[in-house]
Protein backbone atom coordinates (compact mmCIF):
# COMPACT_ATOMS: atom_id res chain seq x y z
CA UNK A 1 0.00 0.00 0.00
CA UNK A 2 2.90 2.05 0.89
CA UNK A 3 4.88 1.66 -1.89
CA UNK A 4 1.05 2.60 -3.84
CA UNK A 5 0.71 6.03 -2.18
CA UNK A 6 4.18 7.09 -2.81
CA UNK A 7 4.32 6.71 -6.55
CA UNK A 8 0.52 8.01 -6.93
CA UNK A 9 1.88 10.92 -4.40
CA UNK A 10 5.15 12.13 -7.04
CA UNK A 11 2.50 13.16 -9.84
CA UNK A 12 0.64 15.43 -7.35
CA UNK A 13 3.22 18.69 -7.51
CA UNK A 14 1.58 20.59 -4.35
CA UNK A 15 3.41 19.11 -1.50
CA UNK A 16 1.43 20.66 1.02
CA UNK A 17 -2.12 18.96 -0.47
CA UNK A 18 -0.30 15.08 -0.14
CA UNK A 19 -1.10 14.72 3.21
CA UNK A 20 -4.63 14.49 2.75
CA UNK A 21 -4.63 12.99 -0.67
CA UNK A 22 -2.62 9.91 1.84
CA UNK A 23 -5.62 9.91 4.78
CA UNK A 24 -8.34 9.89 1.53
CA UNK A 25 -6.51 7.20 -0.54
CA UNK A 26 -5.69 4.93 2.73
CA UNK A 27 -9.17 5.35 4.11
CA UNK A 28 -10.59 4.12 0.64
CA UNK A 29 -8.34 1.12 0.59
CA UNK A 30 -8.88 -0.09 4.06
CA UNK A 31 -12.41 -0.36 3.61
CA UNK A 32 -11.99 -2.23 0.32
CA UNK A 33 -9.85 -4.63 2.49
CA UNK A 34 -12.74 -4.73 4.88
CA UNK A 35 -15.01 -5.50 2.11
CA UNK A 36 -13.17 -7.97 0.86
CA UNK A 37 -12.05 -9.55 3.75
CA UNK A 38 -15.34 -9.92 4.58
CA UNK A 39 -16.17 -11.98 1.16
CA UNK A 40 -13.57 -14.36 2.36
CA UNK A 41 -10.27 -13.16 1.39
CA UNK A 42 -7.15 -13.42 3.41
CA UNK A 43 -5.57 -9.98 4.63
CA UNK A 44 -2.67 -10.24 1.70
CA UNK A 45 -5.20 -11.06 -0.93
CA UNK A 46 -7.20 -8.80 0.14
CA UNK A 47 -5.31 -5.63 0.12
CA UNK A 48 -3.64 -6.91 -3.54
CA UNK A 49 -7.21 -6.65 -4.64
CA UNK A 50 -8.10 -3.80 -3.00
CA UNK A 51 -4.97 -1.84 -4.44
CA UNK A 52 -6.05 -3.52 -8.20
CA UNK A 53 -9.44 -1.68 -8.02
CA UNK A 54 -7.66 1.77 -7.29
CA UNK A 55 -6.06 1.77 -10.22
CA UNK A 56 -3.21 2.97 -12.06
CA UNK A 57 -0.83 4.94 -9.54
CA UNK A 58 0.36 7.05 -12.03
CA UNK A 59 -3.21 8.07 -13.92
CA UNK A 60 -4.68 8.28 -10.29
CA UNK A 61 -1.99 10.62 -9.17
CA UNK A 62 -2.74 12.94 -12.40
CA UNK A 63 -6.05 13.43 -12.03
CA UNK A 64 -5.32 14.22 -7.97
CA UNK A 65 -3.06 17.06 -9.08
CA UNK A 66 -5.48 18.56 -11.30
CA UNK A 67 -8.54 18.52 -8.20
CA UNK A 68 -5.86 19.55 -5.61
CA UNK A 69 -3.24 22.54 -7.09
CA UNK A 70 -3.31 26.09 -5.51
CA UNK A 71 -7.28 27.91 -6.51
CA UNK A 72 -6.93 31.88 -6.79
CA UNK A 73 -10.67 32.99 -5.95
CA UNK A 74 -10.56 35.55 -8.33
CA UNK A 75 -14.17 36.75 -7.47
CA UNK A 76 -12.90 37.75 -4.09
CA UNK A 77 -9.80 39.47 -6.04
CA UNK A 78 -11.91 41.37 -8.29
CA UNK A 79 -14.32 42.23 -6.02
CA UNK A 80 -11.92 44.13 -3.84
CA UNK A 81 -10.01 45.99 -6.36
CA UNK A 82 -13.69 47.16 -7.39
CA UNK A 83 -15.08 48.48 -4.21
CA UNK A 84 -12.07 49.61 -3.58
CA UNK A 85 -11.78 51.78 -6.03
CA UNK A 86 -15.50 52.66 -5.85
CA UNK A 87 -14.27 54.30 -2.30
CA UNK A 88 -12.07 56.39 -3.94
CA UNK A 89 -14.40 57.93 -6.43
CA UNK A 90 -17.08 58.32 -3.70
CA UNK A 91 -14.34 60.35 -1.19
CA UNK A 92 -12.94 62.37 -4.33
CA UNK A 93 -16.35 63.02 -5.78
CA UNK A 94 -17.97 64.08 -1.84
CA UNK A 95 -14.34 66.26 -1.56
CA UNK A 96 -15.78 68.42 -4.34
CA UNK A 97 -19.05 69.07 -3.18
CA UNK A 98 -17.51 70.64 -0.41
CA UNK A 99 -17.39 74.49 -0.13
CA UNK A 100 -13.36 74.74 -0.11
CA UNK A 101 -13.34 78.21 -0.08
CA UNK A 102 -14.14 79.51 3.45
CA UNK A 103 -10.98 77.74 5.48
CA UNK A 104 -7.86 77.13 3.71
CA UNK A 105 -6.62 74.87 6.58
CA UNK A 106 -9.35 73.02 6.84
CA UNK A 107 -9.83 72.47 2.89
CA UNK A 108 -5.92 71.20 3.44
CA UNK A 109 -7.50 68.53 5.80
CA UNK A 110 -10.30 67.68 3.54
CA UNK A 111 -8.54 67.11 0.41
CA UNK A 112 -5.32 65.13 2.33
CA UNK A 113 -8.55 63.05 4.03
CA UNK A 114 -9.35 61.87 -0.09
CA UNK A 115 -5.16 60.95 -0.55
CA UNK A 116 -5.25 59.33 2.40
CA UNK A 117 -8.31 57.07 1.82
CA UNK A 118 -6.49 56.10 -1.78
CA UNK A 119 -3.72 55.46 0.13
CA UNK A 120 -4.79 53.20 2.24
CA UNK A 121 -6.99 51.36 0.13
CA UNK A 122 -3.72 50.24 -1.87
CA UNK A 123 -2.25 49.61 1.15
CA UNK A 124 -4.99 47.26 1.98
CA UNK A 125 -4.92 45.67 -1.33
CA UNK A 126 -1.50 44.83 -0.90
CA UNK A 127 -1.81 43.40 2.66
CA UNK A 128 -4.79 41.36 0.77
CA UNK A 129 -2.11 39.53 -0.93
CA UNK A 130 0.34 39.31 1.48
CA UNK A 131 -1.97 37.40 3.93
CA UNK A 132 -2.77 35.61 0.69
CA UNK A 133 0.78 34.03 0.32
CA UNK A 134 0.71 33.50 4.58
CA UNK A 135 -0.80 30.01 4.31
CA UNK A 136 -3.94 30.39 6.94
CA UNK A 137 -2.79 27.68 8.86
CA UNK A 138 0.21 29.27 10.10
CA UNK A 139 -1.69 32.43 11.51
CA UNK A 140 -3.70 29.80 13.24
CA UNK A 141 -0.61 28.23 14.41
CA UNK A 142 0.74 31.06 16.30
CA UNK A 143 -2.57 32.51 17.27
CA UNK A 144 -1.98 33.17 20.93
CA UNK A 145 1.23 35.03 20.74
CA UNK A 146 -0.34 36.86 17.70
CA UNK A 147 -3.53 38.34 19.83
CA UNK A 148 -1.46 38.99 22.84
CA UNK A 149 0.77 40.78 21.03
CA UNK A 150 -2.10 42.65 19.20
CA UNK A 151 -4.06 43.46 21.71
CA UNK A 152 -1.28 45.01 23.94
CA UNK A 153 -0.36 46.83 20.99
CA UNK A 154 -3.80 48.36 20.15
CA UNK A 155 -4.50 49.10 23.64
CA UNK A 156 -1.52 50.73 24.35
CA UNK A 157 -1.71 52.54 20.97
CA UNK A 158 -5.05 53.88 21.17
CA UNK A 159 -3.87 55.66 24.94
CA UNK A 160 -0.33 56.96 24.74
CA UNK A 161 1.02 56.57 21.89
CA UNK A 162 -0.79 58.08 19.18
CA UNK A 163 1.95 59.96 17.72
CA UNK A 164 2.87 56.67 15.90
CA UNK A 165 -0.83 55.94 15.18
CA UNK A 166 -1.58 58.59 12.40
CA UNK A 167 -0.83 59.10 9.21
CA UNK A 168 -2.76 61.93 8.04
CA UNK A 169 -6.00 61.95 10.59
CA UNK A 170 -6.10 59.09 9.84
CA UNK A 171 -5.64 56.65 12.98
CA UNK A 172 -4.08 53.31 12.08
CA UNK A 173 -3.92 52.14 15.93
CA UNK A 174 -7.69 52.37 16.23
CA UNK A 175 -10.39 49.97 18.02
CA UNK A 176 -11.14 48.54 14.63
CA UNK A 177 -8.12 46.98 14.28
CA UNK A 178 -9.04 44.43 17.36
CA UNK A 179 -11.33 43.21 14.97
CA UNK A 180 -8.54 41.04 13.49
CA UNK A 181 -8.42 39.33 17.05
CA UNK A 182 -11.34 37.06 15.53
CA UNK A 183 -9.75 34.89 13.07
CA UNK A 184 -7.01 34.79 15.73
CA UNK A 185 -9.53 33.52 17.79
CA UNK A 186 -10.64 30.53 15.55
CA UNK A 187 -7.04 29.39 15.74
CA UNK A 188 -7.01 29.40 19.39
CA UNK A 189 -10.54 27.54 20.12
CA UNK A 190 -9.05 24.97 18.00
CA UNK A 191 -6.37 23.93 19.82
CA UNK A 192 -8.68 23.15 22.15
CA UNK A 193 -10.20 20.30 19.85
CA UNK A 194 -11.16 17.47 21.62
CA UNK A 195 -11.34 18.86 25.11
CA UNK A 196 -14.51 19.21 27.34
CA UNK A 197 -15.69 21.37 29.82
CA UNK A 198 -12.58 22.88 30.52
CA UNK A 199 -12.03 23.29 26.61
CA UNK A 200 -15.24 25.49 26.76
CA UNK A 201 -14.43 27.28 29.88
CA UNK A 202 -10.97 28.27 28.30
CA UNK A 203 -12.73 28.87 25.09
CA UNK A 204 -15.12 31.53 26.62
CA UNK A 205 -12.52 33.38 28.94
CA UNK A 206 -10.69 34.47 25.04
CA UNK A 207 -13.70 36.30 24.40
CA UNK A 208 -14.78 37.36 27.65
CA UNK A 209 -11.68 39.57 29.04
CA UNK A 210 -9.95 40.76 25.40
CA UNK A 211 -13.82 42.11 25.11
CA UNK A 212 -14.05 42.54 28.63
CA UNK A 213 -11.18 45.11 28.32
CA UNK A 214 -12.20 46.71 25.30
CA UNK A 215 -15.73 47.74 26.60
CA UNK A 216 -13.93 48.88 30.03
CA UNK A 217 -11.86 51.08 27.68
CA UNK A 218 -15.37 52.84 26.39
CA UNK A 219 -14.30 50.85 23.10
CA UNK A 220 -18.27 49.51 23.40
CA UNK A 221 -19.43 48.88 19.93
CA UNK A 222 -16.02 47.18 18.50
CA UNK A 223 -16.21 45.02 21.71
CA UNK A 224 -19.67 43.91 20.82
CA UNK A 225 -19.07 43.06 17.40
CA UNK A 226 -15.56 41.33 18.45
CA UNK A 227 -17.82 39.40 20.85
CA UNK A 228 -20.54 38.39 18.70
CA UNK A 229 -18.64 37.29 15.49
CA UNK A 230 -16.14 34.77 18.24
CA UNK A 231 -19.27 33.30 19.80
CA UNK A 232 -20.11 32.77 16.48
CA UNK A 233 -17.08 30.65 15.63
CA UNK A 234 -17.12 29.42 19.18
CA UNK A 235 -21.12 27.79 18.23
CA UNK A 236 -19.82 26.67 14.41
CA UNK A 237 -16.96 24.89 16.52
CA UNK A 238 -19.36 23.24 19.53
CA UNK A 239 -21.77 22.07 16.77
CA UNK A 240 -18.74 20.41 14.40
CA UNK A 241 -17.45 18.40 17.90
CA UNK A 242 -14.54 20.25 18.29
CA UNK A 243 -15.51 20.54 22.15
CA UNK A 244 -17.24 17.17 23.75
CA UNK A 245 -20.31 19.28 25.81
CA UNK A 246 -24.09 19.01 24.98
CA UNK A 247 -24.32 20.70 21.73
CA UNK A 248 -27.83 22.50 21.58
CA UNK A 249 -28.14 23.41 25.91
CA UNK A 250 -24.43 25.10 25.93
CA UNK A 251 -25.11 27.31 22.57
CA UNK A 252 -28.36 28.15 23.74
CA UNK A 253 -27.39 28.50 27.21
CA UNK A 254 -23.91 30.67 26.32
CA UNK A 255 -26.18 33.12 23.60
CA UNK A 256 -28.92 33.46 25.89
CA UNK A 257 -26.12 35.11 28.60
CA UNK A 258 -24.49 37.21 25.80
CA UNK A 259 -27.74 39.00 25.26
CA UNK A 260 -29.30 38.86 28.52
CA UNK A 261 -26.60 40.06 30.72
CA UNK A 262 -26.21 43.19 29.24
CA UNK A 263 -29.71 44.22 29.53
CA UNK A 264 -30.04 42.94 33.30
CA UNK A 265 -26.48 44.57 34.44
CA UNK A 266 -27.69 47.98 32.82
CA UNK A 267 -31.52 47.94 34.01
CA UNK A 268 -30.01 47.10 37.50
CA UNK A 269 -27.15 49.84 37.75
CA UNK A 270 -29.37 52.45 36.73
CA UNK A 271 -32.34 51.47 38.93
CA UNK A 272 -29.80 51.05 42.03
CA UNK A 273 -28.07 54.47 41.35
CA UNK A 274 -25.01 53.04 40.73
CA UNK A 275 -24.39 54.05 37.43
CA UNK A 276 -21.79 57.40 37.33
CA UNK A 277 -23.37 60.38 36.65
CA UNK A 278 -22.30 60.53 32.64
CA UNK A 279 -23.37 57.05 31.99
CA UNK A 280 -26.56 58.18 33.41
CA UNK A 281 -26.48 60.98 30.93
CA UNK A 282 -25.41 59.01 28.32
CA UNK A 283 -28.72 56.71 28.59
CA UNK A 284 -31.07 59.14 29.13
CA UNK A 285 -29.80 61.09 26.47
CA UNK A 286 -30.34 57.73 24.27
CA UNK A 287 -34.62 58.41 25.02
CA UNK A 288 -34.67 62.25 25.44
CA UNK A 289 -35.95 64.26 22.32
CA UNK A 290 -33.83 67.50 23.68
CA UNK A 291 -31.08 66.33 23.82
CA UNK A 292 -27.70 66.52 21.33
CA UNK A 293 -27.46 62.74 20.91
CA UNK A 294 -31.72 62.81 19.83
CA UNK A 295 -30.64 65.50 17.25
CA UNK A 296 -28.42 63.78 15.27
CA UNK A 297 -30.67 61.07 14.98
CA UNK A 298 -33.23 62.83 13.90
CA UNK A 299 -31.19 65.37 11.47
CA UNK A 300 -29.74 61.73 10.27
CA UNK A 301 -33.65 60.33 9.18
CA UNK A 302 -34.56 63.55 7.47
CA UNK A 303 -31.98 62.86 5.55
CA UNK A 304 -32.49 59.08 4.89
CA UNK A 305 -36.53 60.26 4.53
CA UNK A 306 -35.68 63.52 1.95
CA UNK A 307 -33.03 61.86 -0.49
CA UNK A 308 -34.82 61.30 -3.81
CA UNK A 309 -33.25 58.43 -6.37
CA UNK A 310 -30.93 60.72 -7.26
CA UNK A 311 -30.16 62.61 -3.97
CA UNK A 312 -30.19 66.51 -3.81
CA UNK A 313 -29.24 67.50 -0.22
CA UNK A 314 -25.44 68.08 -0.60
CA UNK A 315 -25.11 71.33 0.19
CA UNK A 316 -27.38 70.82 3.44
CA UNK A 317 -25.60 67.96 4.66
CA UNK A 318 -22.32 69.46 5.20
CA UNK A 319 -23.29 72.21 7.29
CA UNK A 320 -25.22 69.59 9.61
CA UNK A 321 -23.74 66.48 9.88
CA UNK A 322 -19.56 65.69 10.43
CA UNK A 323 -17.81 65.37 7.21
CA UNK A 324 -18.42 62.72 4.87
CA UNK A 325 -15.06 60.47 5.98
CA UNK A 326 -17.36 60.09 9.02
CA UNK A 327 -19.49 56.92 10.03
CA UNK A 328 -22.00 58.64 7.99
CA UNK A 329 -20.54 57.45 5.01
CA UNK A 330 -23.72 56.11 3.69
CA UNK A 331 -26.12 59.21 4.59
CA UNK A 332 -23.67 61.66 2.54
CA UNK A 333 -23.86 58.95 -0.19
CA UNK A 334 -27.72 59.01 -0.40
CA UNK A 335 -28.04 62.51 0.29
CA UNK A 336 -25.70 63.81 -2.34
CA UNK A 337 -26.90 60.92 -5.27
CA UNK A 338 -29.44 59.46 -3.69
CA UNK A 339 -31.61 56.27 -3.37
CA UNK A 340 -30.05 54.25 -6.12
CA UNK A 341 -26.16 55.48 -5.66
CA UNK A 342 -26.42 54.13 -1.65
CA UNK A 343 -28.37 50.52 -2.95
CA UNK A 344 -25.41 50.23 -5.50
CA UNK A 345 -22.86 50.58 -2.88
CA UNK A 346 -24.43 48.36 -0.58
CA UNK A 347 -25.06 45.52 -2.91
CA UNK A 348 -21.58 45.87 -4.25
CA UNK A 349 -20.13 45.44 -0.54
CA UNK A 350 -22.81 43.09 0.65
CA UNK A 351 -21.96 40.52 -3.05
CA UNK A 352 -18.57 40.83 -1.86
CA UNK A 353 -19.64 39.39 2.01
CA UNK A 354 -21.58 36.84 0.36
CA UNK A 355 -18.70 35.88 -1.27
CA UNK A 356 -16.71 35.32 1.34
CA UNK A 357 -19.21 33.38 2.91
CA UNK A 358 -19.70 30.86 0.32
CA UNK A 359 -15.80 30.65 -0.02
CA UNK A 360 -15.36 29.37 3.28
CA UNK A 361 -18.14 26.98 3.59
CA UNK A 362 -16.33 25.41 0.49
CA UNK A 363 -13.70 24.36 2.48
CA UNK A 364 -12.91 20.64 3.96
CA UNK A 365 -11.47 22.08 6.39
CA UNK A 366 -13.27 22.67 9.23
CA UNK A 367 -10.56 25.14 10.58
CA UNK A 368 -10.64 27.25 7.25
CA UNK A 369 -14.52 27.50 7.58
CA UNK A 370 -14.50 28.58 11.08
CA UNK A 371 -11.58 31.12 10.59
CA UNK A 372 -13.25 32.77 7.35
CA UNK A 373 -16.65 32.72 8.69
CA UNK A 374 -15.43 34.84 11.27
CA UNK A 375 -14.06 37.49 9.36
CA UNK A 376 -17.20 37.65 7.53
CA UNK A 377 -19.13 38.11 10.41
CA UNK A 378 -16.82 40.65 12.26
CA UNK A 379 -17.23 42.53 8.44
CA UNK A 380 -21.30 41.64 8.33
CA UNK A 381 -21.82 43.05 11.90
CA UNK A 382 -19.99 46.34 11.48
CA UNK A 383 -21.76 46.70 7.89
CA UNK A 384 -24.91 46.45 10.11
CA UNK A 385 -24.11 48.96 12.72
CA UNK A 386 -23.04 51.18 10.42
CA UNK A 387 -26.27 50.84 8.25
CA UNK A 388 -28.22 51.19 10.77
CA UNK A 389 -26.77 54.57 12.46
CA UNK A 390 -26.53 55.93 8.30
CA UNK A 391 -30.17 55.93 8.36
CA UNK A 392 -31.48 56.60 12.12
CA UNK A 393 -32.83 53.39 12.70
CA UNK A 394 -29.88 53.08 15.72
CA UNK A 395 -28.12 55.83 18.03
CA UNK A 396 -24.58 56.67 16.72
CA UNK A 397 -22.23 53.86 17.46
CA UNK A 398 -18.54 53.97 16.71
CA UNK A 399 -18.37 51.21 13.61
CA UNK A 400 -17.33 51.44 9.93
CA UNK A 401 -18.97 50.59 6.46
CA UNK A 402 -16.09 47.64 5.02
CA UNK A 403 -14.12 49.36 2.48
CA UNK A 404 -15.96 52.57 1.97
CA UNK A 405 -15.68 53.88 5.49
CA UNK A 406 -12.47 56.29 5.78
CA UNK A 407 -9.55 54.90 8.58
CA UNK A 408 -6.43 53.62 8.05
CA UNK A 409 -7.01 50.71 10.61
CA UNK A 410 -10.66 49.66 8.80
CA UNK A 411 -9.22 49.45 5.04
CA UNK A 412 -6.64 47.51 6.05
CA UNK A 413 -8.55 45.19 8.58
CA UNK A 414 -11.17 44.67 5.51
CA UNK A 415 -8.54 43.71 3.07
CA UNK A 416 -6.55 41.44 5.48
CA UNK A 417 -10.24 39.64 6.26
CA UNK A 418 -10.17 39.03 2.22
CA UNK A 419 -6.96 38.10 1.86
CA UNK A 420 -7.52 35.47 5.12
CA UNK A 421 -10.35 33.91 2.75
CA UNK A 422 -8.94 33.65 -0.47
CA UNK A 423 -5.97 31.78 1.96
CA UNK A 424 -8.38 29.74 2.77
CA UNK A 425 -10.02 29.02 -0.67
CA UNK A 426 -6.41 28.36 -1.85
CA UNK A 427 -5.98 25.25 0.18
CA UNK A 428 -9.09 24.38 -0.09
CA UNK A 429 -9.32 21.21 -2.00
CA UNK A 430 -5.46 20.69 -0.46
CA UNK A 431 -5.96 20.45 3.59
CA UNK A 432 -7.98 17.25 5.17
CA UNK A 433 -10.90 18.17 7.68
CA UNK A 434 -8.67 18.60 10.64
CA UNK A 435 -5.15 18.62 10.90
CA UNK A 436 -2.28 19.31 13.54
CA UNK A 437 -1.29 23.21 14.39
CA UNK A 438 -0.07 22.87 17.80
CA UNK A 439 3.12 21.75 16.86
CA UNK A 440 6.17 21.15 13.75
CA UNK A 441 7.96 18.55 12.78
CA UNK A 442 7.04 14.67 11.03
CA UNK A 443 4.00 12.92 11.12
CA UNK A 444 3.69 9.29 9.71
CA UNK A 445 0.87 7.50 8.12
CA UNK A 446 2.06 4.06 7.75
CA UNK A 447 5.69 3.84 7.02
CA UNK A 448 5.01 7.28 5.03
CA UNK A 449 6.23 10.54 6.39
CA UNK A 450 4.88 13.49 5.82
CA UNK A 451 6.55 17.21 7.32
CA UNK A 452 3.72 18.95 9.22
CA UNK A 453 1.58 22.10 7.72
Amino acid sequence: MEEYIKKLLEQVRFKKAHRGIAEEIIAHIEDQIEDNMAAGMDREAAEKAAIEDMGDPVEVGISMDRVHRPQIAWTMVLGGVVVGIIGCVIHMMLIKNMDLLGDEVLAELKISGSYSFALFTILGILTMLIVYFIDYTVIAKFSRIIAITLFVIVMIGENELEIFAVIGHNAILSSSLLLLMVPLYGGIIYKYKGGGVGALIKSLLWIMIPCGLVFIDHMKMPAAIMAISMLAELTIAIAKGWIKVPKVPVIAGIWSVFILSPIILVWGSYSLGTLAEYQKARLEHMFNADSPAYYEINTVREFARSSGLLGGNSEDIFNRLPRPDSDYILTYISSTWGTVAVLAVIAAVGGLLVAGFIASSKTKNQLGMVMGSGCMMALLASALVNMGAAFGIIPFFSSFFPFISAGGSNLLVSYAFLGIIMSIYKYKTAYPQHMDIDIRGRIKLGKIEFIKN
